[in-house]
């Protein structure tokens, strides 16, 4: 059984951890530059050096306590299925969802208002993890077997729609504006080198002195330094003040009203924000360098995202997912070859992932019906949280008091780094020809 000692360790060691950490970044910023290049006296080394290797070993500490805490929940953990989960048809699972309306509930900023029974005018604020919608932790749900039950309303299911930060690897930032290089051309003149050249530098080596070494040819990319703004994405709602203390009633409404709706405008702003500003994101379809691809009517329309596929490949960079509207991913799904099989149904069916040619399907009507997005998400572009999704609830708006009316608020900061644009290709549907 976890005890409080182990607790207690294990945040004194994160402490530690994020203490070196800074020292580290302190010493780091002493380092002088000069004609491109860091000049380090000994002292310093020797110093940074010697905070590194610290916070080296706390990490490994830090690692082997942490397992240990793991390794006592695994003790502590039932022995076979708990019999909810046997009668709600789990599937044998002992494994509950744990949405952002739960997380919100368990809040601290939650429980503390409601201790206080919500006399106080509330004002709550709770963050919470943005990449994923739900998550999985681990944990028992059991009900008597004798004796009345409460009906506290449907869990959530496990299954969640995928959105296009989904297919971003997590990433972090703690600043306000990300300053970065844009790739925006390569000519790429890498070939073999002769060890001896005339002494024109071209022709065969005569033998005499006046032979020269070989020369690398000389590879051309073409950078241009570009500002990608922290964007924030927010919205509110009103709701009678009776919402917070009915909990299953309040964690619908924030997964599927506040939640969701900062979802499906980031999906839009991803894809379609003109940017420029200095405030606003700049979307995948108005970055500059991205490809078009504009299929042919000979080709049904799984091939022709092959075909767009090959327009990154060409570039030297690998497609990772592929985004496009529910009403096209329809058309995709139902597909038949010539002989009237489906072409894609099976692998969507087996493991029920949305896949096609080997890469992540996102689904959103955010994407209009005519055009579709594919491209290197994570090596040719990289979304930031600069902040995690947070919820606000506050009587103090307008004549909400008189009303007994809380304004809720959903927000979140994000930026959208592009910098192979060339990596992306926005294609556009044309309909098949029937033969």
């Amino acid at each position: 059984m976890a005890t409080a000692t182990d607790k207690s360790l294990i945040t004194s060691l994160k402490t530690q951890l994020s203490e070196k950490s800074a020292e580290a970044e302190r010493i780091a910023g002493t380092f002088k530059e000069e004609n491109g290049a860091f000049v380090v006296s000994t002292e310093q080394r020797n110093a940074y050096v010697k905070i590194v290797k610290d916070a080296q070993e706390i990490k490994g500490l830090l690692d082997a306590a942490t397992g240990v805490d793991a390794l006592n929940g695994y003790l502590d953990a039932p022995a076979g299925t708990p019999a909810a989960a046997q009668y709600y048809g789990s599937g044998g699972s002992a494994n509950e969802v744990k949405s952002l309306g739960d997380m919100f509930i368990e809040s601290d900023a939650y429980k503390a208002a409601a201790r206080a029974e919500f006399k106080d005018r509330p004002f709550i604020r709770a963050e919470m993890e943005g990449k994923s919608i739900y998550s999985l932790s681990a944990g028992t749900h059991t009900h008597q077997a004798l004796g009345g039950v409460q009906d506290l309303g449907i869990t959530e299911a496990q299954r969640r729609k995928w959105h296009i930060r989904d297919l971003f690897p997590s990433a972090k930032t703690k600043n306000a504006v990300l300053l970065g290089i844009r790739e925006t051309g390569w000519v790429n003149n890498a070939a073999q080198v002769a060890e001896r050249r005339a002494a024109d530098g071209v022709s065969a080596p005569t033998g005499l002195d006046t032979d020269v070494f070989g020369r690398a040819p000389r590879s051309k990319l073409k950078l241009e330094p570009v500002a990608f703004p922290i964007a924030e994405i927010a919205h509110m709602i009103d709701a009678h003040k009776n919402i917070l203390s009915d909990e299953p009633r309040l964690k619908t409404f924030i997964n599927s009203r506040l939640i969701e709706g900062i979802k499906f405008a980031e999906d839009w702003d991803l894809l379609h924000s003109v940017g420029g500003d200095g405030t606003s994101i700049t979307g995948l379809f108005n970055t500059p360098g991205v490809q078009q691809y504009t299929g042919s009517n000979k080709d049904k329309f799984s091939i022709q995202m092959r075909r767009a596929m090959t327009k990154s490949l060409l570039a030297e960079y690998e497609p990772t997912g592929i985004v496009l509207s529910p009403t096209m991913w329809e058309q995709v799904e139902v597909e038949t070859d010539d002989n009237g099989a489906f072409r894609v149904a099976l692998q969507v069916a087996v493991g029920a992932q949305k896949k096609v040619w080997r890469v992540n399907v996102v689904e959103t009507t955010a994407m209009p019906d005519g055009q579709y997005l594919l491209g290197a998400f994570g090596m040719g572009a990289q979304l930031y949280d600069r902040e995690n999704v947070s919820v606000t609830v506050s009587s103090e708006n307008s004549d909400n008091f008189e009303r007994g009316v809380l304004t809720m608020r959903a927000d979140e900061r994000v930026a959208l780094e592009v910098s192979r644009p060339e990596s992306f290709v926005v294609g556009t549907w044309t309909t098949p020809t029937t033969p």
